[in-house]
């Protein structure tokens, strides 16, 4: 359990109230969150989540401070996660407009927050039943610009977590307006089909998934094709393999969806070559 969290640059004791609520990531939802691995007391991709963090911050017009720097920022998340004495953790970083007004703001400055909770291995780990997932029929998400960022207004995945939950589900695949499928309600999709490993196109509204990028990567240095590409509730049912994806827990594979069943050789082995190529293993 942590006992310190990050405010503003400042530590203070976890769990202490800091916000009011005139703060426009509460009132507005004017802000944006970055979910990161700790790994043996190293972010292994400290770099791709920086360059999220710099992208969604020119879209909405944030201003960094000139001292908070991609160093600084890593920076922070070591000193957190040693303060807590964690030496494998899930450091989660939101980022908000500070000042007051109304939709209009009155600054256009960066105002910020990160927090950590332990984990117990530094390694991904395969999960060993495969999930059971289901298309989300409560909702759509609709693809705007800013729908590749991780925003402070998650509503569309609060929504499909509910959806999951009350069809006793491990997941759920959130469809946009067409009919396709854009992600999981906290992760990225994908699906392995003979030697082409496919994963929704960003068009759909899914989220630029630092994980996604990696096993893009990755699996194209094992000798699969890649296609990102709309992807149908049908494609799934012809795939041979289908798993999901987020940097906090790497690859987990599905075992079902409706009656069909899915393999997990092509995961396992794109998990081992991840934890292997980027040194997670203790």
């Amino acid at each position: 359990m942590s006992t310190v969290q990050l405010f503003n640059g400042q530590f203070i004791p976890a769990g202490e109230m800091v916000l009011n609520t005139s703060n426009r990531g509460f009132s507005y939802g004017d802000g944006f969150f970055e979910s990161m691995k700790l790994s043996n007391r190293k972010l292994p991709f400290a770099t791709e989540h920086w360059n999220r963090v710099t992208r969604v911050t020119a879209f909405l017009q944030i201003q960094l401070p000139e001292e908070f720097t991609k160093q600084s920022f890593q920076q922070y998340a070591l000193q957190l996660a040693e303060k807590n004495g964690f030496q494998n953790a899930r450091i989660k970083f939101q980022g908000y407009r500070l000042g007051d007004g109304r939709y209009g703001p009155e600054s256009n400055h960066l105002g910020w927050s990160m927090t950590c909770e332990p984990m117990e291995q530094s390694e991904y780990v395969l999960n060993k039943t495969g999930l059971h997932v289901e298309v989300c029929t409560s909702h759509t998400i609709n693809p705007i610009p800013q729908s590749s960022f991780k925003s402070s207004n998650s509503l569309p995945y609060v929504l499909g977590a509910m959806f999951t939950a009350k069809h006793r589900l491990d997941d759920s695949f959130l469809l946009d307006g067409q009919g396709f499928i854009a992600e999981a309600t906290g992760s990225n999709v994908f699906l392995l089909k003979g030697n082409t490993l496919a994963t929704p196109d960003l068009s759909n509204g899914g989220v630029a998934g630092v994980m996604r990028s990696i096993v893009l990567k990755e699996a194209a240095t094992l000798g699969v094709e890649i296609s990102e590409e709309l992807v149908s509730p049908e494609d799934v049912f012809e795939a041979d393999e289908c798993f999901l994806t987020n940097a906090s827990r790497g690859i987990q594979w599905i075992g079902a969806v409706g009656k069909k069943r899915f393999y997990k050789r092509f995961s396992s082995k794109l998990t081992d070559h991840i934890n292997s190529q980027y040194g997670l293993i203790s």
